[in-house]
C-alpha cells in the first residue's frame, strides 16, 4: 500500500468528495427526458394530422382500451380517461370511409 503524503492525501480527498458532491448532485436534479420516458396520450395526440390521429387511433383500439376514439365528417375524436376530448381535424377536400365488417355482431 502506498503511502501519501499530507498535500497529495488532501488532494485526493477533496477530488473523492467533490465526485460524491457531484453524483449526489446528478441524482436529485431533475433530468431532461434522455430515457424516453413515455409520453402521455394527450402529448401524443398534440400536433398530428389527421392520418397520424387514425393509426395511433388503430393501435390504441387493442393497446389502450382506456381510449375511445370514433371517426366523424369533419374530425376524429378521442375520448381520454381523464374524461378530456381531443379533435383531430379532416382535410376538408378528403373523405374517411371507416368500414365495420361483422361476422356475428356490427361492432366489436
Amino acid at each position: 500500500m502506498k503511502n501519501f503524503s499530507q498535500p497529495e492525501w488532501k488532494l485526493k480527498m477533496k477530488t473523492f468528495i467533490l465526485a460524491i458532491g457531484l453524483v449526489c448532485i446528478g441524482i436529485l436534479v431533475p433530468q431532461p427526458d434522455i430515457w424516453g420516458e413515455e409520453k402521455s396520450a394527450e402529448d401524443l395526440l398534440e400536433g398530428i394530422d389527421a392520418f397520424q390521429a387514425m393509426e395511433l387511433a388503430n393501435e390504441w383500439k387493442w393497446s389502450r382500451k382506456d381510449i375511445k376514439s370514433s371517426v366523424y365528417p369533419q374530425a376524429i375524436v378521442f375520448k381520454l380517461p381523464n374524461g378530456r376530448i381531443k379533435r383531430i381535424s379532416l382535410p376538408a377536400d378528403q373523405m374517411l370511409v371507416a368500414v365495420a365488417p361483422y361476422i356475428n355482431n356490427t361492432h366489436g
